[in-house]
């Protein structure tokens, strides 16, 4: 072997198996070189690493009683509230001294947080790709094999309801018992590698359930890669209470790896090539102010056309007996209006279960959405993030052209002789003004909080679609105006051909 293939293929052996999948899919024109995403690769190699030589410390049998005992000390869970008995703590103490080995720490994960678009969730698929299925590098002659931890991939908003579900059936079973442990060691069981996109966190609740769960998973060796748009000390910024959240914000600096992405280039909105819109014989977003209401209609019937089966009305079932009933649909595709699915209080689980139903959704008479459909315009964010994850299509018939549809705003509490308001600052030129005023302060749990516009008056608002909530909920009208830049960002990419299931 002559000295520079000698050291081509040492240099090559220096490259983890993520940047070496990633450098192929440039080589084959399916990306670009981007330094923030190689160095991610790299960081992800080092992880994929020890993920192949480390051993897996606590076994299946002990991980119940391994999480009564991480949950009883990190949380002094009152003896009359706990399933735990002095003799199981013992058990578990033993257990874990002689599992864990002495002076191996747990190995960190890695939270990736940045601008939208910038290639967050793409290097989190490929590195959870190669560990699930392994990979070939064929112009290398590398071969990966598959990692053998058990592993789960999941978008956040789907994670979250996995666990509320699953509380849900404990403290059915168990009224007076604690959840937390018993739910965190059958996730721990079923995935020892668990990715997440789009962390978020909105209220109180979520709060303090990812605070305790992911915790405890943790310390029970579970290894957690998640990505957001935003770093760890701006989660659940605003909220209420959220002193009581700080102490996880440490955890995860201590515990996960730290991952910025720099880059403010939204790969999503680089537009389309002249080769898709040549694909493009029906636009995916039609705007009713440049479309006649008779043309509108004539394509959004040709799309609904491209469905198979008879047209009828059906009964979606969602998760905890509940449903959604869609008006016309046929075997791929769903036909909604937009009042049908944001006007309604509708949630993650519900659009989680259209876009697990639909290849292709359609939804007609979409507002501009903004501070003024406050509401509405959380659940459409929602809506796009359930048919993102799920790589459903969305045809969209609105009032404004695509890059007007979403409005940004800014949130912020302001104090006038002692009554506390939402101040909402908006983008929109012919909306100068808005704010929302909360009867009662921000601490009532029965104020009415109102959105008044210049042009609208005023409105009742609340984050959870229910009247009779507090000014709190400043977390979740701010993480609603952030979220647009990421609907946003993945609406551009849904209107290409190369778009939807295979």
């Amino acid at each position: 072997m002559s000295f520079h293939r000698t050291a081509a293929l040492f240099c090559r052996r220096l490259k983890g198996p993520i940047t070496l999948a990633y450098e192929c899919r440039i080589k084959s024109d399916r990306l670009r070189l981007d330094k923030e995403q190689l160095s991610l690769a790299a960081a992800l190699d080092t992880l994929h690493s020890s993920l192949v030589s480390e051993r897996i410390h606590i076994p299946d049998a002990y991980l119940e009683d391994a999480a009564n005992h991480f949950a009883h000390f990190a949380y002094k869970v009152p003896s009359s509230f706990s399933l735990i008995s002095f003799a199981g703590v013992a058990r578990a103490v033993a257990n874990i001294n002689s599992l864990i080995a002495v002076g191996n720490a747990p190995q960190k994960g890695v939270y990736i947080h940045g601008s939208v678009g910038v290639g967050k969730s793409l290097l989190m698929d490929l590195f959870y790709s190669v560990c699930a299925d392994g990979v070939s590098i064929e112009s290398e002659g590398e071969l990966i094999a598959p990692i053998k931890r058990r592993r789960k991939r999941c978008h956040f908003h789907e994670f979250m309801l996995d666990v509320h579900q699953r509380i849900h059936a404990y403290k059915l079973l168990h009224p007076r018992g604690n959840p937390i442990p018993p739910v965190a060691a059958a996730l721990a069981k079923e995935a020892r590698l668990l990715c997440f996109d789009e962390m978020q966190i909105t209220d109180i609740a979520d709060a303090m359930i990812v605070k305790q769960i992911l915790t405890i998973m943790m310390d029970l060796g579970v290894v957690i890669v998640a990505t957001s748009n935003r770093p760890p000390s701006r989660l659940y910024e605003g909220g209420i209470n959220r002193s009581v959240f700080l102490p996880f914000i440490g955890t995860l600096n201590e515990r996960m790896t730290i991952f910025e992405m720099g880059s403010t280039h939204d790969y999503r909105r680089d537009g389309l090539t002249s080769f898709d819109k040549d694909k493009l014989s029906l636009p995916p977003y039609l705007c009713q102010s440049t479309h006649s209401g008779s043309s509108s209609r004539r394509i959004l019937e040709q799309w609904f056309a491209k469905g198979q089966g008879e047209t009828r009305s059906e009964v979606i079932p969602v998760a905890m007996g509940r449903s959604v009933q869609v008006s016309r649909s046929n075997d791929t595709c769903g036909w909604f209006t937009f009042a049908e699915l944001c006007h309604q209080p509708l949630g993650a689980a519900d659009y989680l279960a259209i876009a697990g139903r639909f290849n292709t959704i359609i939804v007609e008479n979409i507002p501009q959405l903004g501070g003024n459909t406050y509401n509405e315009a959380r659940r459409f964010v929602i809506l796009i993030d359930a048919l993102y994850e799920f790589k459903t299509s969305i045809i969209i018939a609105a009032e404004v052209p695509r890059d007007d549809l979403f409005v940004g705003f800014e949130a912020t509490v302001e104090t006038h002789d002692g009554d506390e308001d939402i101040a909402i600052e908006s983008n929109n030129p012919n909306n100068k003004e808005s704010f929302l005023i909360g009867e009662g302060g921000s601490s009532s749990s029965s104020s009415t909080t109102m959105i008044r516009t210049e042009n609208d008056g005023a409105m009742e608002w609340s984050a959870t679609g229910r009247i009779g909530v507090s000014l709190a909920q400043l977390s979740a009208v701010r993480e609603v105006s952030f979220s647009f830049q990421r609907a946003a960002s993945r609406l551009a990419e849904m209107a290409s051909p190369r778009w939807g299931r295979e």
